[in-house]
């Protein structure tokens, strides 16, 4: 029951942040040298061992899962700044188009107000077809990209989620196994 209870704790214990856990690790080793347990020494002996091991193994994990995270976020930079251009160049064609339909809103001629807008199709049409096609075409190559990035910051937490778990559930065992052995000495 002691090691069930010990092992809860040290589960409890990283899953606090990082510092916190540095003090609650240097708590709990406190606790152990100054108490005194049936077989004490041997129980301090493993903890010693096993617990800057998982530690580090929660640190390496932090690392490298923030790590994921920085990669994506840069990934997602720089795709965003290819499409700058094409974004000032779309934006500079809508301003043309729209200072175009301003000037004939601004036609207080009926006749020449319904020939502005008349000539706004033939003249304007192939600019927004341009518009409509670089924009369509730009979304859909951004939005590729950037699912392609997320699946890829996916995998990368993924697998530093799964060697956490892994080489945590090692570290478990190889304590506990200890703390079994300084009981049957106790």
């Amino acid at each position: 029951m002691k090691i069930v209870f010990t092992i809860l704790l040290i589960t409890q214990l990283l899953s606090l942040e990082q510092a916190e856990t540095s003090r609650s690790l240097e708590s709990l080793a406190d606790y152990l040298e100054h108490h005194d347990l049936a077989g004490a020494g041997n129980t301090k002996q493993c903890f010693a061992r096993y617990l800057p091991e998982l530690e580090q193994v929660g640190l390496t994990w932090s690392k490298a899962y923030a790590d994921c995270q920085q990669q994506a976020k840069s990934g997602r930079d720089t795709v965003f700044s290819q499409v700058g251009g094409m974004q000032q160049q779309i934006r500079q064609a809508a301003l043309r188009i729209d200072g175009y339909i301003g000037s004939c809103l601004n036609i207080t001629n009926v006749l020449d107000y319904f020939d502005c807008f008349a000539k706004l199709s033939k003249q304007q049409l192939m600019t927004m077809y341009n518009i409509s096609f670089n924009a369509s075409e730009n979304a859909l190559a951004l939005t590729k990209q950037l699912n392609g990035i997320d699946e890829e910051r996916y995998l990368c937490t993924n697998r530093t989620e799964r060697s956490y778990v892994l080489d945590t559930a090692k570290l478990f065992d190889a304590l506990d196994k200890c703390l079994q052995d300084a009981a049957k000495v106790a």
